[in-house]
Protein backbone atom coordinates (compact mmCIF):
# COMPACT_ATOMS: atom_id res chain seq x y z
CA UNK A 1 0.00 0.00 0.00
CA UNK A 2 0.98 3.32 -0.76
CA UNK A 3 2.41 5.65 2.09
CA UNK A 4 -0.27 8.08 2.67
CA UNK A 5 2.05 11.36 2.32
CA UNK A 6 2.91 10.05 -1.24
CA UNK A 7 -0.64 9.44 -1.97
CA UNK A 8 -2.29 12.81 -0.52
CA UNK A 9 0.70 15.10 -1.77
CA UNK A 10 -1.07 17.87 -1.35
CA UNK A 11 -1.54 17.26 2.37
CA UNK A 12 2.67 17.36 2.42
CA UNK A 13 2.71 20.16 0.88
CA UNK A 14 0.37 22.15 3.45
CA UNK A 15 1.77 20.66 6.55
CA UNK A 16 5.56 21.90 4.82
CA UNK A 17 3.77 25.46 4.26
CA UNK A 18 2.21 25.84 7.69
CA UNK A 19 5.42 25.48 9.52
CA UNK A 20 6.28 28.84 7.84
CA UNK A 21 5.82 32.09 9.46
CA UNK A 22 1.82 33.24 10.11
CA UNK A 23 2.54 36.78 8.90
CA UNK A 24 0.17 37.15 5.58
CA UNK A 25 2.75 38.68 3.93
CA UNK A 26 5.80 36.07 4.52
CA UNK A 27 4.93 33.70 2.20
CA UNK A 28 3.84 36.12 -0.57
CA UNK A 29 7.08 37.71 -0.47
CA UNK A 30 9.39 35.16 -0.23
CA UNK A 31 7.82 33.15 -3.19
CA UNK A 32 7.60 36.36 -5.44
CA UNK A 33 11.65 37.23 -4.62
CA UNK A 34 12.51 33.65 -5.62
CA UNK A 35 10.42 33.13 -8.64
CA UNK A 36 11.80 36.82 -9.77
CA UNK A 37 15.28 35.43 -9.38
CA UNK A 38 15.25 32.39 -11.12
CA UNK A 39 13.20 33.67 -13.58
CA UNK A 40 15.82 36.26 -14.27
CA UNK A 41 18.93 33.92 -13.88
CA UNK A 42 17.30 31.39 -16.08
CA UNK A 43 16.73 34.05 -18.59
CA UNK A 44 20.02 35.62 -18.64
CA UNK A 45 21.64 32.15 -18.40
CA UNK A 46 20.14 30.56 -21.21
CA UNK A 47 20.76 33.43 -23.73
CA UNK A 48 23.99 33.53 -22.76
CA UNK A 49 24.75 30.09 -23.55
CA UNK A 50 23.11 30.11 -26.63
CA UNK A 51 25.08 32.64 -28.10
CA UNK A 52 28.76 31.76 -26.68
CA UNK A 53 29.36 27.91 -25.52
CA UNK A 54 27.37 25.81 -27.52
CA UNK A 55 28.43 22.17 -28.56
CA UNK A 56 26.47 20.36 -31.04
CA UNK A 57 26.38 16.49 -29.76
CA UNK A 58 27.15 13.83 -32.35
CA UNK A 59 25.87 10.91 -32.29
CA UNK A 60 27.69 8.04 -31.29
CA UNK A 61 26.97 6.20 -34.54
CA UNK A 62 28.96 8.83 -36.20
CA UNK A 63 31.47 9.06 -34.29
CA UNK A 64 34.77 7.56 -35.20
CA UNK A 65 38.25 6.63 -33.51
CA UNK A 66 41.92 5.92 -34.78
CA UNK A 67 43.69 2.92 -34.79
CA UNK A 68 47.52 2.43 -35.10
CA UNK A 69 48.27 0.28 -37.96
CA UNK A 70 52.10 -1.57 -38.07
CA UNK A 71 53.91 -3.60 -39.87
CA UNK A 72 54.95 -7.18 -39.05
CA UNK A 73 57.39 -8.61 -37.33
CA UNK A 74 58.78 -4.98 -36.32
CA UNK A 75 55.46 -3.88 -35.25
CA UNK A 76 56.27 -0.26 -36.66
CA UNK A 77 53.86 2.12 -36.89
CA UNK A 78 52.89 3.00 -40.30
CA UNK A 79 50.04 5.38 -40.41
CA UNK A 80 46.84 6.05 -38.57
CA UNK A 81 42.92 4.53 -39.98
CA UNK A 82 39.85 5.50 -38.56
CA UNK A 83 37.31 3.34 -37.57
CA UNK A 84 33.72 3.49 -36.17
CA UNK A 85 33.08 4.11 -32.53
CA UNK A 86 30.49 1.75 -32.59
CA UNK A 87 32.92 -1.01 -34.25
CA UNK A 88 36.21 -0.15 -31.80
CA UNK A 89 35.00 1.90 -28.93
CA UNK A 90 32.08 0.21 -26.90
CA UNK A 91 31.86 0.82 -23.49
CA UNK A 92 33.10 -2.53 -21.58
CA UNK A 93 29.99 -4.66 -20.67
CA UNK A 94 31.37 -7.88 -18.19
CA UNK A 95 27.24 -9.10 -18.37
CA UNK A 96 27.89 -9.74 -21.79
CA UNK A 97 31.29 -10.64 -22.16
CA UNK A 98 29.99 -13.41 -19.55
CA UNK A 99 27.35 -14.74 -21.82
CA UNK A 100 29.05 -14.84 -24.40
CA UNK A 101 32.16 -17.08 -22.88
CA UNK A 102 29.24 -19.24 -21.30
CA UNK A 103 28.00 -19.38 -24.68
CA UNK A 104 31.08 -20.59 -26.25
CA UNK A 105 31.90 -23.02 -23.49
CA UNK A 106 28.34 -24.75 -23.51
CA UNK A 107 28.66 -24.87 -27.16
CA UNK A 108 32.21 -27.06 -27.07
CA UNK A 109 30.72 -29.51 -24.98
CA UNK A 110 29.97 -32.85 -26.66
CA UNK A 111 27.89 -34.87 -24.34
CA UNK A 112 28.66 -38.13 -25.84
CA UNK A 113 28.71 -40.13 -22.79
CA UNK A 114 26.04 -42.35 -23.07
CA UNK A 115 25.30 -45.70 -21.44
CA UNK A 116 22.74 -48.47 -22.76
CA UNK A 117 19.57 -48.93 -20.14
CA UNK A 118 17.58 -51.96 -20.00
CA UNK A 119 15.78 -51.13 -23.08
CA UNK A 120 19.11 -50.65 -25.24
CA UNK A 121 21.00 -54.20 -24.27
CA UNK A 122 20.37 -56.98 -26.74
CA UNK A 123 18.97 -59.78 -25.18
CA UNK A 124 15.97 -62.28 -24.42
CA UNK A 125 13.00 -60.42 -22.90
CA UNK A 126 12.22 -63.86 -21.24
CA UNK A 127 11.41 -64.01 -17.53
CA UNK A 128 14.42 -65.78 -15.79
CA UNK A 129 12.46 -67.66 -13.19
CA UNK A 130 8.89 -67.69 -11.91
CA UNK A 131 7.51 -64.82 -9.90
CA UNK A 132 6.82 -66.85 -6.87
CA UNK A 133 7.46 -70.18 -5.36
CA UNK A 134 11.68 -70.25 -5.95
CA UNK A 135 12.22 -68.76 -2.56
CA UNK A 136 14.29 -65.90 -3.99
CA UNK A 137 14.34 -62.56 -5.18
CA UNK A 138 11.89 -61.34 -8.09
CA UNK A 139 13.60 -60.45 -11.19
CA UNK A 140 12.67 -60.12 -14.56
CA UNK A 141 14.26 -60.46 -18.17
CA UNK A 142 18.25 -60.65 -18.34
CA UNK A 143 18.76 -56.82 -19.53
CA UNK A 144 17.56 -56.36 -15.68
CA UNK A 145 20.12 -53.51 -14.45
CA UNK A 146 20.46 -55.85 -11.29
CA UNK A 147 22.05 -58.53 -13.27
CA UNK A 148 25.78 -58.49 -14.72
CA UNK A 149 25.54 -57.53 -18.25
CA UNK A 150 22.30 -56.09 -18.18
CA UNK A 151 21.58 -52.01 -18.80
CA UNK A 152 22.40 -49.48 -16.30
CA UNK A 153 19.84 -47.52 -14.54
CA UNK A 154 20.57 -43.95 -14.37
CA UNK A 155 23.56 -44.04 -16.36
CA UNK A 156 24.60 -41.01 -18.66
CA UNK A 157 22.68 -40.07 -21.59
CA UNK A 158 23.40 -37.68 -24.54
CA UNK A 159 23.09 -34.40 -23.99
CA UNK A 160 23.24 -31.49 -25.76
CA UNK A 161 24.80 -28.42 -23.42
CA UNK A 162 24.37 -25.95 -25.98
CA UNK A 163 22.65 -22.93 -24.64
CA UNK A 164 20.88 -20.01 -26.42
CA UNK A 165 21.88 -16.50 -27.02
CA UNK A 166 21.25 -13.81 -29.34
CA UNK A 167 23.22 -13.16 -32.47
CA UNK A 168 22.67 -9.37 -31.50
CA UNK A 169 23.96 -10.15 -28.21
CA UNK A 170 26.59 -12.03 -29.41
CA UNK A 171 27.74 -9.51 -32.18
CA UNK A 172 28.06 -6.83 -29.59
CA UNK A 173 30.17 -9.29 -26.84
CA UNK A 174 32.79 -9.78 -30.35
CA UNK A 175 33.27 -5.88 -30.78
CA UNK A 176 32.92 -5.64 -27.18
CA UNK A 177 36.21 -7.80 -26.70
CA UNK A 178 37.85 -5.90 -29.39
CA UNK A 179 37.15 -2.49 -27.77
CA UNK A 180 38.47 -3.35 -24.87
CA UNK A 181 41.60 -4.84 -26.14
CA UNK A 182 42.06 -1.59 -28.15
CA UNK A 183 41.57 0.65 -25.46
CA UNK A 184 44.41 -0.89 -23.64
CA UNK A 185 46.52 -0.50 -26.38
CA UNK A 186 46.80 -4.47 -26.80
CA UNK A 187 44.82 -4.78 -30.27
CA UNK A 188 47.38 -4.47 -32.32
CA UNK A 189 46.54 -3.96 -36.36
CA UNK A 190 49.08 -4.98 -38.87
CA UNK A 191 48.84 -4.42 -42.81
CA UNK A 192 50.90 -7.38 -44.20
CA UNK A 193 50.92 -10.87 -43.62
CA UNK A 194 51.71 -12.20 -40.16
CA UNK A 195 54.00 -15.02 -42.14
CA UNK A 196 57.68 -15.91 -41.80
CA UNK A 197 60.03 -16.41 -44.67
CA UNK A 198 60.63 -20.22 -43.73
CA UNK A 199 59.65 -22.35 -40.90
CA UNK A 200 62.29 -21.47 -38.27
CA UNK A 201 61.11 -21.87 -34.83
CA UNK A 202 64.83 -19.77 -33.74
CA UNK A 203 63.40 -16.65 -35.61
CA UNK A 204 60.09 -16.90 -34.20
CA UNK A 205 61.00 -16.81 -30.87
CA UNK A 206 63.22 -13.77 -31.18
CA UNK A 207 60.52 -12.41 -33.03
CA UNK A 208 58.32 -13.00 -29.89
CA UNK A 209 61.68 -11.48 -27.70
CA UNK A 210 61.51 -8.56 -29.12
CA UNK A 211 57.66 -8.12 -28.56
CA UNK A 212 58.04 -8.82 -25.15
CA UNK A 213 60.82 -6.14 -24.52
CA UNK A 214 59.26 -3.49 -26.26
CA UNK A 215 55.25 -4.55 -25.78
CA UNK A 216 55.48 -6.10 -21.93
CA UNK A 217 55.55 -9.70 -21.41
CA UNK A 218 52.85 -11.94 -22.10
CA UNK A 219 51.88 -14.22 -24.98
CA UNK A 220 50.25 -12.52 -28.57
CA UNK A 221 47.30 -13.98 -30.27
CA UNK A 222 47.78 -13.88 -33.98
CA UNK A 223 44.71 -13.39 -35.78
CA UNK A 224 45.34 -14.00 -39.54
CA UNK A 225 42.87 -13.73 -42.41
CA UNK A 226 44.40 -17.25 -43.97
CA UNK A 227 46.03 -20.13 -43.47
CA UNK A 228 49.71 -19.15 -42.70
CA UNK A 229 51.58 -22.80 -43.27
CA UNK A 230 54.90 -21.53 -42.08
CA UNK A 231 53.74 -19.36 -39.00
CA UNK A 232 52.01 -22.69 -37.87
CA UNK A 233 54.77 -25.32 -38.15
CA UNK A 234 57.18 -22.86 -36.27
CA UNK A 235 54.38 -22.15 -33.68
CA UNK A 236 53.93 -26.67 -33.66
CA UNK A 237 57.94 -27.12 -32.75
CA UNK A 238 57.37 -24.51 -30.05
CA UNK A 239 54.24 -26.65 -28.54
CA UNK A 240 51.80 -23.33 -28.91
CA UNK A 241 49.63 -24.40 -32.10
CA UNK A 242 46.59 -22.42 -30.25
CA UNK A 243 48.48 -19.22 -30.76
CA UNK A 244 48.26 -18.73 -34.33
CA UNK A 245 44.03 -18.63 -35.73
CA UNK A 246 42.45 -17.51 -38.89
CA UNK A 247 39.57 -15.15 -38.15
CA UNK A 248 36.82 -17.84 -38.19
CA UNK A 249 38.30 -20.10 -35.84
CA UNK A 250 38.69 -17.47 -33.25
CA UNK A 251 35.59 -16.07 -29.98
CA UNK A 252 35.35 -14.21 -27.85
CA UNK A 253 37.34 -16.51 -25.09
CA UNK A 254 40.55 -16.37 -27.11
CA UNK A 255 39.80 -12.75 -27.75
CA UNK A 256 39.94 -12.06 -23.74
CA UNK A 257 43.03 -14.89 -22.98
CA UNK A 258 46.27 -13.20 -23.96
CA UNK A 259 48.54 -10.64 -23.54
CA UNK A 260 47.46 -8.79 -26.90
CA UNK A 261 46.47 -9.64 -30.16
CA UNK A 262 48.22 -9.23 -33.50
CA UNK A 263 45.49 -9.37 -36.00
CA UNK A 264 45.83 -8.60 -39.82
CA UNK A 265 43.78 -5.53 -41.04
CA UNK A 266 41.86 -7.81 -43.50
CA UNK A 267 41.32 -10.56 -40.98
CA UNK A 268 39.37 -7.71 -38.67
CA UNK A 269 37.47 -6.03 -41.64
CA UNK A 270 36.01 -9.80 -41.85
CA UNK A 271 35.28 -10.03 -38.47
CA UNK A 272 33.78 -6.68 -38.36
CA UNK A 273 31.97 -7.70 -41.94
CA UNK A 274 30.48 -10.57 -39.84
CA UNK A 275 29.73 -9.30 -36.44
CA UNK A 276 27.69 -6.37 -36.76
CA UNK A 277 24.04 -7.74 -37.29
CA UNK A 278 22.86 -5.47 -33.83
CA UNK A 279 23.53 -2.50 -35.70
CA UNK A 280 20.87 -0.07 -37.44
CA UNK A 281 22.45 0.80 -40.29
CA UNK A 282 24.09 -2.49 -42.19
CA UNK A 283 25.85 -0.10 -44.50
CA UNK A 284 30.03 -0.33 -42.78
CA UNK A 285 31.59 3.72 -42.53
CA UNK A 286 34.63 5.17 -43.47
CA UNK A 287 37.52 2.83 -44.80
CA UNK A 288 35.48 -0.96 -44.09
CA UNK A 289 33.33 -0.21 -47.22
CA UNK A 290 36.43 -1.48 -49.38
CA UNK A 291 37.74 -5.06 -48.50
CA UNK A 292 41.88 -4.88 -47.58
CA UNK A 293 43.92 -6.67 -50.28
CA UNK A 294 44.91 -10.08 -49.57
CA UNK A 295 48.28 -9.76 -47.15
CA UNK A 296 50.16 -12.92 -48.32
CA UNK A 297 52.84 -11.06 -50.50
CA UNK A 298 53.03 -8.24 -48.88
CA UNK A 299 57.10 -6.79 -47.66
CA UNK A 300 58.53 -10.56 -48.19
CA UNK A 301 61.31 -11.14 -49.61
CA UNK A 302 61.49 -12.35 -53.69
CA UNK A 303 60.83 -15.50 -54.27
CA UNK A 304 58.70 -16.23 -51.11
CA UNK A 305 56.36 -17.33 -53.30
CA UNK A 306 58.24 -20.45 -55.16
CA UNK A 307 59.25 -21.44 -51.68
CA UNK A 308 55.73 -21.09 -49.86
CA UNK A 309 54.60 -23.57 -53.11
CA UNK A 310 57.60 -25.37 -52.49
CA UNK A 311 56.87 -25.76 -48.88
CA UNK A 312 53.12 -26.95 -49.06
CA UNK A 313 53.57 -29.49 -51.77
CA UNK A 314 53.51 -32.67 -50.63
CA UNK A 315 56.19 -34.06 -48.94
CA UNK A 316 57.09 -37.31 -51.88
CA UNK A 317 57.46 -34.07 -54.61
CA UNK A 318 59.46 -31.48 -52.42
CA UNK A 319 62.61 -32.80 -53.33
CA UNK A 320 62.03 -32.89 -56.60
CA UNK A 321 61.04 -29.50 -56.88
CA UNK A 322 63.38 -27.60 -54.88
CA UNK A 323 66.33 -27.27 -56.69
CA UNK A 324 64.02 -25.26 -59.47
CA UNK A 325 62.50 -23.25 -56.69
CA UNK A 326 65.56 -22.18 -55.16
CA UNK A 327 67.01 -21.62 -58.93
CA UNK A 328 63.70 -19.43 -59.75
CA UNK A 329 64.11 -17.23 -56.51
CA UNK A 330 67.84 -16.59 -57.23
CA UNK A 331 67.24 -15.29 -60.24
CA UNK A 332 63.90 -13.31 -59.23
CA UNK A 333 65.99 -11.84 -56.42
CA UNK A 334 69.10 -10.95 -58.87
CA UNK A 335 66.50 -9.39 -61.21
CA UNK A 336 65.53 -7.22 -58.33
CA UNK A 337 69.15 -6.17 -57.23
CA UNK A 338 69.87 -5.04 -60.52
CA UNK A 339 67.22 -2.83 -60.11
CA UNK A 340 67.97 -0.79 -57.46
CA UNK A 341 70.32 1.91 -56.57
CA UNK A 342 74.15 1.24 -55.53
CA UNK A 343 72.96 3.52 -52.63
CA UNK A 344 70.45 1.03 -51.52
CA UNK A 345 71.55 -1.61 -48.89
CA UNK A 346 69.06 -4.32 -49.76
CA UNK A 347 70.76 -4.64 -53.40
CA UNK A 348 74.37 -6.25 -51.77
CA UNK A 349 71.82 -8.41 -49.19
CA UNK A 350 69.45 -9.44 -52.45
CA UNK A 351 72.80 -10.23 -54.65
CA UNK A 352 74.71 -12.77 -51.96
CA UNK A 353 71.34 -14.19 -51.17
CA UNK A 354 70.89 -14.50 -55.02
CA UNK A 355 74.54 -16.01 -54.91
CA UNK A 356 74.07 -18.46 -52.18
CA UNK A 357 70.63 -19.98 -53.64
CA UNK A 358 72.32 -20.74 -56.90
CA UNK A 359 75.06 -22.48 -55.59
CA UNK A 360 72.89 -24.30 -52.99
CA UNK A 361 70.15 -25.74 -56.22
CA UNK A 362 73.37 -26.96 -58.00
CA UNK A 363 74.10 -28.88 -54.87
CA UNK A 364 70.35 -30.13 -54.57
CA UNK A 365 70.39 -30.98 -58.71
CA UNK A 366 73.83 -32.70 -57.75
CA UNK A 367 72.08 -34.68 -55.49
CA UNK A 368 69.04 -35.84 -57.61
CA UNK A 369 71.90 -37.73 -60.19
CA UNK A 370 71.80 -41.32 -60.17
CA UNK A 371 74.70 -42.75 -57.81
CA UNK A 372 77.47 -44.11 -59.22
CA UNK A 373 77.64 -46.98 -57.47
CA UNK A 374 74.07 -47.76 -59.01
CA UNK A 375 75.50 -47.24 -61.90
CA UNK A 376 78.85 -48.77 -61.55
CA UNK A 377 76.76 -52.15 -60.58
CA UNK A 378 74.65 -51.75 -64.03
CA UNK A 379 77.86 -51.85 -66.15
CA UNK A 380 79.47 -54.34 -64.10
CA UNK A 381 76.19 -56.93 -64.54
CA UNK A 382 75.90 -55.47 -68.58
CA UNK A 383 79.92 -56.41 -69.07
CA UNK A 384 79.53 -60.28 -66.97
CA UNK A 385 76.71 -60.53 -69.51
CA UNK A 386 79.16 -59.84 -72.34
CA UNK A 387 82.05 -62.32 -71.13
CA UNK A 388 79.21 -64.88 -70.10
CA UNK A 389 78.34 -64.90 -74.35
CA UNK A 390 82.01 -64.27 -75.49
CA UNK A 391 83.44 -67.54 -73.40
CA UNK A 392 79.83 -69.73 -74.76
CA UNK A 393 80.81 -68.36 -78.42
CA UNK A 394 77.34 -66.41 -78.87
CA UNK A 395 74.34 -69.49 -79.75
CA UNK A 396 71.80 -67.16 -79.93
CA UNK A 397 73.37 -63.99 -81.77
CA UNK A 398 72.67 -61.85 -78.51
CA UNK A 399 76.46 -60.55 -78.15
CA UNK A 400 76.05 -57.90 -80.36
CA UNK A 401 72.94 -56.25 -78.46
CA UNK A 402 74.87 -57.01 -75.42
CA UNK A 403 77.76 -55.10 -76.50
CA UNK A 404 75.60 -52.20 -77.35
CA UNK A 405 73.80 -52.21 -73.65
CA UNK A 406 77.18 -52.50 -71.77
CA UNK A 407 78.17 -49.34 -74.17
CA UNK A 408 75.30 -47.34 -72.83
CA UNK A 409 75.66 -48.34 -69.37
CA UNK A 410 79.44 -47.04 -69.72
CA UNK A 411 78.34 -44.25 -71.42
CA UNK A 412 75.49 -43.54 -68.50
CA UNK A 413 78.42 -43.50 -65.98
CA UNK A 414 80.53 -41.04 -68.27
CA UNK A 415 77.87 -38.60 -68.72
CA UNK A 416 77.10 -38.48 -64.58
CA UNK A 417 80.91 -37.78 -64.13
CA UNK A 418 80.49 -34.99 -66.00
CA UNK A 419 77.41 -33.66 -65.35
CA UNK A 420 78.30 -33.78 -61.55
CA UNK A 421 81.98 -32.08 -62.31
CA UNK A 422 79.80 -29.38 -64.24
CA UNK A 423 77.33 -28.86 -61.72
CA UNK A 424 80.13 -28.79 -58.59
CA UNK A 425 82.03 -26.47 -60.52
CA UNK A 426 79.08 -24.19 -60.97
CA UNK A 427 78.12 -24.36 -57.39
CA UNK A 428 82.09 -23.16 -56.56
CA UNK A 429 81.69 -19.77 -58.69
CA UNK A 430 78.36 -18.89 -57.17
CA UNK A 431 79.94 -19.61 -53.61
CA UNK A 432 83.41 -17.22 -55.02
CA UNK A 433 81.00 -14.22 -55.89
CA UNK A 434 78.64 -14.24 -52.84
CA UNK A 435 81.82 -14.44 -51.17
CA UNK A 436 83.84 -11.33 -53.30
CA UNK A 437 80.34 -9.84 -51.76
CA UNK A 438 80.68 -10.17 -48.80
CA UNK A 439 84.37 -8.65 -48.44
CA UNK A 440 85.79 -12.39 -48.10
CA UNK A 441 88.97 -12.34 -50.53
CA UNK A 442 90.67 -15.74 -49.11
CA UNK A 443 87.28 -17.66 -49.70
CA UNK A 444 86.65 -16.41 -53.01
CA UNK A 445 90.09 -17.28 -53.69
CA UNK A 446 89.84 -20.61 -52.19
CA UNK A 447 86.56 -21.08 -54.18
CA UNK A 448 88.07 -19.86 -57.31
CA UNK A 449 91.24 -22.34 -56.90
CA UNK A 450 88.69 -25.13 -56.70
CA UNK A 451 86.11 -24.29 -59.60
CA UNK A 452 89.10 -24.17 -61.78
CA UNK A 453 90.63 -27.49 -60.80
CA UNK A 454 86.99 -29.15 -61.15
CA UNK A 455 86.95 -27.21 -64.48
CA UNK A 456 90.22 -29.17 -65.56
CA UNK A 457 89.49 -32.30 -64.04
CA UNK A 458 85.50 -31.97 -66.20
CA UNK A 459 87.84 -31.57 -69.31
CA UNK A 460 89.62 -34.93 -68.92
CA UNK A 461 85.97 -36.46 -68.36
CA UNK A 462 84.59 -34.52 -71.64
CA UNK A 463 87.22 -36.70 -73.18
CA UNK A 464 86.79 -39.51 -71.82
CA UNK A 465 83.00 -39.09 -72.27
CA UNK A 466 83.49 -38.39 -76.51
CA UNK A 467 85.47 -41.76 -76.23
CA UNK A 468 82.38 -43.31 -74.87
CA UNK A 469 79.89 -42.10 -77.19
CA UNK A 470 82.38 -43.11 -80.20
CA UNK A 471 82.72 -46.71 -78.28
CA UNK A 472 78.73 -46.83 -78.11
CA UNK A 473 78.57 -45.24 -81.90
CA UNK A 474 80.43 -48.04 -83.43
CA UNK A 475 78.73 -50.93 -81.22
CA UNK A 476 75.29 -49.66 -82.59
CA UNK A 477 76.80 -50.01 -86.34
CA UNK A 478 77.92 -53.25 -85.63
CA UNK A 479 75.00 -54.76 -84.25
CA UNK A 480 73.02 -52.67 -87.04
CA UNK A 481 74.98 -54.38 -89.86
CA UNK A 482 74.27 -57.89 -88.17
CA UNK A 483 70.32 -57.34 -88.40
CA UNK A 484 70.84 -56.34 -91.85
CA UNK A 485 69.85 -52.65 -91.69
CA UNK A 486 73.04 -50.77 -93.44
CA UNK A 487 71.35 -47.50 -94.07
CA UNK A 488 71.26 -46.92 -89.95
CA UNK A 489 74.52 -48.64 -89.71
CA UNK A 490 76.22 -46.36 -91.71
CA UNK A 491 74.74 -43.03 -89.80
CA UNK A 492 75.90 -44.18 -86.70
CA UNK A 493 79.40 -44.88 -88.20
CA UNK A 494 79.68 -41.33 -89.64
CA UNK A 495 78.83 -40.16 -86.25
CA UNK A 496 81.34 -42.42 -85.02
CA UNK A 497 83.92 -40.75 -87.31
CA UNK A 498 82.37 -37.13 -86.55
CA UNK A 499 82.98 -37.66 -82.79
CA UNK A 500 86.74 -39.12 -83.34
CA UNK A 501 87.59 -35.98 -85.45
CA UNK A 502 85.98 -33.94 -82.82
CA UNK A 503 88.10 -35.56 -79.85
CA UNK A 504 91.20 -35.27 -81.71
CA UNK A 505 90.56 -31.51 -82.51
CA UNK A 506 90.30 -31.21 -78.63
CA UNK A 507 93.16 -32.95 -77.74
CA UNK A 508 95.76 -30.82 -80.59
CA UNK A 509 94.17 -27.90 -79.14
CA UNK A 510 95.14 -29.13 -75.70
CA UNK A 511 98.58 -30.10 -76.71
CA UNK A 512 99.28 -26.26 -78.17
CA UNK A 513 98.20 -24.79 -75.09
CA UNK A 514 100.14 -26.70 -73.05
CA UNK A 515 103.29 -25.78 -75.60
CA UNK A 516 101.95 -22.06 -75.30
CA UNK A 517 102.44 -21.72 -70.98
CA UNK A 518 105.54 -20.81 -69.52
CA UNK A 519 106.38 -21.75 -66.60
CA UNK A 520 107.07 -18.70 -64.41
CA UNK A 521 110.42 -18.73 -62.62
CA UNK A 522 110.31 -15.37 -61.46
CA UNK A 523 107.49 -16.17 -59.05
CA UNK A 524 109.05 -19.24 -57.66
CA UNK A 525 112.48 -17.55 -57.12
CA UNK A 526 111.26 -15.15 -55.27
CA UNK A 527 109.77 -17.51 -53.34
CA UNK A 528 112.45 -19.86 -53.02
CA UNK A 529 114.69 -16.78 -51.88
CA UNK A 530 111.98 -15.72 -49.50
CA UNK A 531 112.10 -18.63 -47.73
CA UNK A 532 116.11 -18.71 -47.12
CA UNK A 533 115.48 -15.03 -45.51
CA UNK A 534 113.01 -16.78 -43.41
CA UNK A 535 115.09 -19.69 -42.29
CA UNK A 536 118.80 -17.19 -42.28
CA UNK A 537 116.32 -15.46 -39.34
Amino acid sequence: MASPRIASPMRGVSYQLSRLSLRQDAVPKSLSASFARSITTSAVSSITTSADGFVPVKPFEEQTVLATIHKFPSLEPLRLQSYPANYLNLPTRRDILHRAVVYEGDMTRLGTAHKKNRYEVRGSAKKIRPQKGSGRARLGDKKSPMLRGGGLSHGPRHRDFSTELPKKVYDLAWRTALSYRWRKGELIIVDNAIELESPSQRLLNHIFEVHERERGKGRSLLVTSEDRPFLEEALDKMDRGRQALTWDLVDVKDLLELQRIIIERKALWNIFKEHRSDLQALRVPGDLQREPEDPASHDLMPGWTQFYAMMTAPSAEREAVRAEAYESTAFERWTRAEALPESNPEKLQLTISAFELLAEAKDLARKQLPTMETLSAIRKEKNAVVAKLEEDGDPEGTLSQAQVDAADANLAIKERKVNGLELKAQAAEHRRDAYRFRGKKGRAEEMEKRAGNLRTEMALAEDSLLFAKIHQAKSMAEALSEQGDVVEAEKYEAEAEELQARLNEIRRQAEEESLDEKPEYTDSTSDMDAKKAAEKQ
